[in-house]
């Protein structure tokens, strides 16, 4: 029986999907310490937590966290989607026999999804008009990606795997919409992008290709048809309607970027009012000028809104110059090397300024296509790649379809058929692909994607026993803070969400908190039961051990209750701080090195007196 070309594919997306998924499973030993399943990357803790919360109950989903930026609580700048959805999944699995724990599933879900990644980034490439060889081999640069591996890897259930997906349905979709102009296919990108904030408020962001590239078929005459339009509009606003109704900070009538409220309600508005607009008035200078007269006043109530989203964008959020994820390709490239740059993306990455540049031009080139979609997005999703780190999944899609579209032209210009073109194609995907196979994807894993997890964890496990009797705030470093979340069940001053006003001020009482010295501390943060104290930075020196704290200097908190008493002239701590558990590092043969402590606080020294008597 001779298959059809969509068995083919189906099988070619089965193949290659169960291959970007062995990859993805090579970082099990970072989702793993002994015989406990973990969560991998600081973010991931927090999402793991809300997640196993709302799957061991799903009417308790919280929205508010009482027990993060402690003593006020705070409202989650992650939208409700995400958890919520990933949680349903958890409990769907445990119930049909998957693993008997929660946590067992749940680190398994982004591996699973690969599968998605992949046969979408299958369909984009068809939608561009390659042959199922170059189709497959956009899928094979998925699945070799580190990229891709830390998107998907086993145990890494920060959001960002979904967010990945979201924008190669967008691509997909946009082809699709642009290339058949039917309703369906307008509902279908209606609903992707009116969906899309519910797993990151960000993602209103890809509305804007789509209205790129509307505004460039309208200047060239070529408007969708008006119910085609009406269609994909009804669907976004339905979309992002019913995504908004769940989410507190749109019912407490709140207005801001970070959180899913009516920002986002007013920015989807305004794309489908302008999507009508270019569906049903003619474009002449008039219009242009009514156009961009409407466009300005409808962005002036996001000014401010949009100065928030670009001290993000440029890191000037206090402690994110210290996230690396937050560094750009280039500032990386000024601290590593060529080797270690090209093994974290690939050989592709040193054809980006080629890539970008030919993508731009396509733009021109094929205005009236509905490849149009793919190269507009290519050019923003690039731009966003080279921002940051962390927003690689933006345009990653487009690193290795443009090289195989310019192969495959090539073939057809040159008259070249048969095997040998998609032979001489694979080998270039697979020798660009050659620094990770060689160096990033069998590389060594740490537990927890942290270098200083190991280190914490038993005193974890110290502080959520003594959290089950008598729970309080903690004060320890924010890299800290999803991990004491994840483990226990009391609260912390601060930790790494660092977007808001309100995290910024966190942020900085902890920094002035481990200013104090032990003595003052209780005076000046009454609420604090529980203090943690470690280094961010240990050197071993000539001279000695040097230590840094995460403030830069040395905090007088961390010398009082870690330094001092482990001294040549020990220095006890005040008698109301109760050691619960120290940690030290070998730093030779015959020495060790201080490297945590954690503390109770005892509010009331007279009983702590009396607790000490006979």
């Amino acid at each position: 029986m001779q298959l059809t070309a969509r068995h083919r594919f189906a099988i070619a997306w089965l193949l290659l999907g169960a291959l970007a998924a062995a990859v993805c499973s090579l970082i099990w030993p970072a989702a793993h310490v002994g015989n406990e399943l973990i969560p991998v990357g600081n973010d991931s803790f927090y999402h793991a937590r809300r997640i196993l919360d709302t799957a061991a109950n799903p009417g308790a989903f919280y929205e508010f966290d009482p027990r993060i930026h402690a003593p006020e609580g705070s409202l989650l700048v992650w939208p409700w989607g995400y958890d919520y959805a990933m949680a349903w999944l958890v409990r769907i699995g445990v119930g049909l026999g998957l693993a008997q724990r929660p946590i067992a599933v749940l680190i398994w879900l982004p591996v699973a999804a690969v599968f998605v990644s992949v046969g979408l980034i299958m369909l984009i490439a068809r939608r561009m008009g390659l042959s199922l060889w170059f189709a497959a081999l956009a899928a094979v640069g998925v699945a070799l990606s580190p990229l891709t591996q830390y998107l998907h890897g086993v145990g890494f259930v920060d959001h960002h795997f979904a967010e990945y997906m979201l924008v190669l349905a967008t691509v997909w979709a946009g082809l699709r919409w642009l290339e058949d102009q039917q309703p369906r296919s307008a509902v279908l990108l209606g609903l992707v992008l009116g969906l899309a904030p519910a797993v990151h408020n960000a993602l209103f962001i890809l509305q804007i290709p789509v209205l790129v590239c509307l505004f460039i078929r309208w200047r060239l005459e070529l408007r969708m048809p008006a119910a085609a339009t009406a269609y994909f509009c009804a669907a976004l606003l339905t979309a992002c309607v019913a995504i908004l109704i769940p989410s507190q900070p749109f019912r407490e009538g709140r207005f801001e970027y970070y959180y899913l409220s009516w920002f986002h309600l007013y920015v989807t508005g305004g794309t489908a009012l302008c999507c009508v607009f270019f569906s049903r008035v003619e474009p002449h200078a008039k219009s242009l000028a009514a156009l961009v007269g409407g466009g300005i006043l409808l962005l002036l109530p996001l000014a401010y809104q949009m100065s928030a989203a670009q001290a993000f964008l440029s890191g000037e959020i206090t402690r994110l110059e210290s996230i690396g994820e937050m560094q750009s390709p280039l500032a990386m490239l000024r601290e590593t090397s060529f080797g270690r740059m090209s093994a974290r993306y690939s050989l592709f990455l040193w054809l980006l300024p080629a890539t970008y540049t030919y993508c731009a031009w396509k733009i021109w080139q094929d205005r009236r296509s509905h490849r149009l979609c793919y190269w507009v997005c290519a050019v923003l999703g690039l731009s966003l790649l080279l921002l940051q780190f962390r927003l690689h999944y933006f345009g990653t899609f487009a690193l290795c379809i443009p090289l195989l579209v310019v192969l495959q032209q090539l073939a057809t210009r040159w008259h070249l058929s048969g095997k040998y073109l998609p032979l001489a194609a694979t080998a270039i995907v697979l020798a660009m692909f050659a620094p990770p196979l060689r160096d990033q994807l069998l590389g060594p894993m740490l537990p927890a994607n942290d270098p200083s997890f190991t280190n914490v964890r038993e005193s974890l496990r110290v502080l959520a026993k003594a959290c089950q009797s008598d729970r309080g705030v903690v004060l320890a470093d924010n890299d800290a803070g999803h991990y004491i979340r994840y483990y226990t069940e009391c609260s912390v001053v601060a930790d790494n969400f660092l977007l808001t006003r309100q995290h910024e001020e966190k942020i900085h009482e902890m920094e002035q908190l481990f200013a104090l010295d032990a003595n003052a501390l209780r005076a000046a943060a009454p609420f604090v039961k529980y203090v943690m104290v470690r280094p961010a930075y240990i050197q071993m020196t000539e001279q000695g051990v040097s230590y840094r704290s995460y403030s830069g200097g040395l905090d007088n908190l961390i010398a009082d209750l870690l330094l001092r008493p482990h001294g040549a002239h020990p220095v006890a701590p005040p008698a109301e701080f109760e050691l619960l558990y120290s940690a030290n590092l070998a730093s030779s043969e015959d020495a060790e090195t201080p490297y945590l402590a954690l503390y109770k606080i005892q509010h009331d020294i007279n009983a702590l007196a009396r607790g000490a008597g006979p």
